[in-house]
This record gives C-alpha cells, structure tokens and sequence, in this order.
C-alpha cells in the first residue's frame, strides 16, 4: 500500500499528523508493506518572508484569537 502525505514543513499541525500517523504505523502489523511518500505543500503562499512577527502574534491575527487563545491553541498541540 502507498501513502501519500501532503504537508507544509512549517505547520504544526502537519508535524502533529505525521507524528500521529508514525505512531500508529509503527504498532500496524503490516507497517513492511506500506510505502510512505511525504510531498511538500505550502499552506499559506502570500505569507510574506522574513517578518518580523512571532508565530504566536501570526496565529493569533490569522484566527482572530487572542494571544492567550492561540498560546492554549498552540499548549493543546505540544501535549
């Protein structure tokens, strides 16, 4: 079986899934015959390069949080 995995190298999220989708293929019985292509995708191309702003300050203007409601957003990932 071949598993595509499309992901953008700077997303948390990403990082959660693939390590949730390590975790479970490593206790899957069959983990030998499955073939993992990891693909690169950029989630937000108009992002402008180099800013200056933390990723706190971008996740909170980019969901319209708070900065204490993104800091949880990002502590619910880091558990």
């Amino acid at each position: 079986m071949r598993v595509d995995i499309w992901s953008d190298v700077v997303c948390p999220w990403c990082y959660v899934g693939k390590s949730r989708f390590e975790k479970a293929l490593s206790s899957f019985a069959h983990r030998d015959e499955v073939e993992v292509v990891y693909r690169s995708f950029e989630l937000d191309p108009n992002s402008p390069r180099g800013q200056g702003e933390s990723n706190l300050a971008m996740l909170s203007k980019k969901f319209g949080k708070s900065p204490a409601e993104a800091l949880a957003l990002v502590r619910s990932l880091e558990g």
